[in-house]
């Protein structure tokens, strides 16, 4: 058997980052170029000025510390009978309600969601001298549930799910962060991008002003973006990298590579702060609801009303005196 191995150590440099660039460059070591490439594309077209008017484009992002949490747990359980399968699930929800409420959480902040109830199927062989039948049986009924918890504070998340546990309750299927005024926030923002439209008018100084017409065009799109649709994962490792063929016609034996676990890392990246104009609350380190602003707002130039020289067709009539003169004859009075 002839075997060729060529082993070359694999070793990848972010160069784009800087030294803190952290484990995060396994992820995409082109993120950072493609990142900036949108934020030019983002930027471009804050201000449109021309012939036609005037075009302001704001984009603002807040970051805001949510008000409560919403955890749903999800959990199943599998017997012989529906009656009895559905005896067990809610012996172990109703231990973990009582749990739950001893730590101060109220009965209308549970909620138990029944997500499904199917039968169970196996297969059984049965097998002869020279063949093996395999057929499909019953094997009884699974139920799932969920049970839907709002937390006030993100510091009972750990208690909660040690809790779950003790009642074999394992499966975190998300979390929801919960913002109650939401027209305060809209309106903060807005403040803010009035009071930054009021700096960037100050372009008329620059290319002359000009009149524009009374009602301007607006156009404001407002929305929120959770945090567990922002969080990014990378597996972080070095490695040799291993070739090899195999020659099938002088041995039989093969190359067999095995890998070991990698573990993958997650970690929250929240929407890119150099595309936006005005960032709010950007100090804190706690993840948090992005609410976003994109403000827009067309001033049009008002036309000049063209000036056409009407000509009034005038009947002129005049009148010869008994001396002879022509005179004209006034017919306004």
């Amino acid at each position: 058997m002839k075997l060729k191995i060529t082993a070359a150590s694999l070793l990848f440099f972010g160069m784009v980052y800087s030294q803190h660039g952290a484990n995060q460059l396994y992820e995409n070591q082109n993120s950072y170029n493609y990142k900036n490439v949108g934020i030019v594309q983002q930027n471009a077209g804050k201000v449109v000025y021309n012939s036609e008017g005037v075009t302001y484009k704001i984009n603002i992002l807040n970051n805001v510390i949510p008000d409560s949490y919403v955890v749903t747990l999800g959990l199943n359980e599998e017997s012989l009978s529906v009656k009895d399968c559905n005896a067990k699930i809610n012996k172990r929800l109703d231990g973990f309600k009582n749990a739950l409420k001893k730590m101060g959480i109220k009965e209308d902040e549970i909620f138990i969601d029944f997500i499904s109830q199917t039968k169970i199927y196996d297969y059984k062989s049965t097998s002869t001298s020279n063949q093996v039948n395999v057929s499909q049986v019953d094997k009884g009924f699974e139920i799932k549930k969920n049970i839907i918890i709002k937390l006030k504070e993100i510091s009972f998340f750990d208690k909660v799910i040690d809790l779950a546990s003790e009642h074999e309750i394992y499966n975190i299927i998300k979390v929801d962060y919960k913002k109650s005024d939401t027209e305060k926030i809209y309106n903060e923002m807005l403040v803010q991008a009035n009071e930054l439209l009021k700096s960037r008018s100050k372009i008329y100084d620059t290319f002359g002003k000009r009149d524009f017409e009374d009602e301007p065009q607006l156009s404001i799109n407002f929305y929120s973006i959770q945090p567990g649709k922002q969080y990014k994962n990378y597996t972080a490792f070095e490695s040799s990298d291993v070739s090899y063929y195999n020659d099938y016609y002088n041995s039989n034996k093969v190359l067999v590579r095995q890998e070991q676990r990698k573990s993958k890392t997650f970690y929250y990246d929240g929407i890119d702060p150099d595309s936006f104009d005005i960032v709010m609350n950007s100090e804190s380190p706690i993840v948090s609801i992005q609410y976003v602003m994109e403000f827009s707002i067309t001033y049009k130039t008002k036309k000049k009303e063209e000036k056409k020289d009407k000509e009034e067709n005038k009947k002129i009539y005049h009148i010869i005196t008994p001396n002879g003169d022509v005179k004209t004859l006034d017919l306004k009075n």
